[in-house]
């Protein structure tokens, strides 16, 4: 989780700068302009993690962040999902229609149990969703991060029950910093539509890193006696 945390901080950074060095394309009262601004107002917040929080506060910190960036990662592999899922019912699979949508609720035990349908459903479509581009371990990736974003809820609950308020705005503005990212894919694609290296720069900064889930080594089998 500390690398999907650090991945998402340091994605919020780039994009922060790319929206500076192009905010004239993006007026502040701009929706494109509204949405780099949650993105900058989100950068100081989380780029110190730890460096001023002590005891209780460093631990609610990391946790309210390892909650957002289990969040966006979760919701990214389902939407992955959700969208591939859709290309092939265009292409005549009838059987997946009506499977893998995305909850209307936006709270964390919809997500949660919308995940586990996605990962439960996805078994039996698993060869036509990879045929259509999805990784081959999709539904391992799937799983490890909603067993990370669950373990992500519960440690902030159990953090602010240590130390409650310490979190102030942070989670209301990494929360609303990573929706602006998918918000922004959108705008900014629409904007430099015209503009292949522009195109090419905000894929740079707006990408952030995947961590494939490791498995765990097998024990060594007991040598034959």
């Amino acid at each position: 989780m500390k690398q999907k945390i650090s991945s998402l901080v340091a994605t919020f950074k780039t994009v922060d700068a790319f929206g500076t060095k192009y905010a004239a394309d993006f007026p502040p009262a701009s929706l494109g302009g509204q949405q780099f601004a949650l993105v900058h107002a989100a950068v100081p917040l989380t780029a110190g993690l730890g460096a001023t929080q002590v005891s209780g506060g460093e631990q609610t910190h990391s946790a309210v962040l390892a909650k957002v960036a289990g969040r966006f990662h979760l919701h990214d592999d389902m939407i992955g999902i959700t969208n591939t899922a859709h290309s092939l019912v265009l292409l005549g699979n009838t059987a997946i229609a009506g499977k893998f949508l995305m909850p209307h609720n936006n709270g964390d035990q919809a997500l949660l149990n919308s995940a586990r349908a996605f990962a439960a459903d996805a078994v039996a479509f698993s060869d036509a969703l990879i045929s259509t581009g999805l990784a081959a371990g999709f539904i391992t990736t799937l799983n490890a991060d909603i067993t990370a974003f669950e373990a992500a809820v519960n440690a902030k609950g159990s953090a602010l029950g240590t130390q409650a308020g310490a979190t102030g705005g942070l989670e209301d503005a990494a929360h609303k910093a990573a929706v602006a990212l998918h918000v922004l894919g959108t705008i900014v694609k629409n904007t430099y539509k015209n503009d292949p290296a522009k195109l090419a720069e905000w894929a740079t900064a707006s990408h952030v890193q995947k961590h494939t889930p490791v498995p765990r080594a097998k024990p060594a089998a007991a040598p034959a006696k």
